[in-house]
This record gives structure tokens, C-alpha cells and sequence, in this order.
């Protein structure tokens, strides 16, 4: 999350710190772009209960 609250000016004219974050790169992008990525790699089979649920969903598709 260091590129959604990286500052573009760290310090105001005073040398006040700004506080401020980036305006171009948001959480919810960040976040978002995670999100679509660990669906389209089916990291739910790798890392979590991919295989489990498959079994337990066999004859219900709509839970898949």
C-alpha cells in the first residue's frame, strides 16, 4: 500500500508535513486490482479451500 500513500509533495511551503496522499493511486485500486488477480490465478486452489469446496460443491454448480 506505499504507492497509495506516497505524497507527491511530502512537505508544504512552511515545512509542515503534507499528510496528504497520493491522488492518482487509491486503496480501493490497489485493492481492487488485488482482488481481480487472485481470481483470475485461482489462488483459492493454491493457497485456500479450493480443492475442499470443489468436492463439496460437486453436485451443487450453483455454489461455484
Amino acid at each position: 500500500m506505499w504507492a497509495a500513500e506516497w505524497p507527491l509533495h511530502t512537505t508544504l511551503s512552511k515545512g509542515e508535513p503534507s499528510r496528504s496522499t497520493n491522488p492518482l493511486i487509491d486503496y480501493h485500486i490497489i485493492c481492487a486490482l488485488l482482488a481481480i488477480v487472485a481470481a483470475l490465478t485461482y489462488v483459492g486452489n493454491t493457497w485456500g479451500l479450493g480443492p475442499a469446496w470443489a468436492r463439496v460443491a460437486k453436485g451443487n454448480r450453483w455454489l461455484i
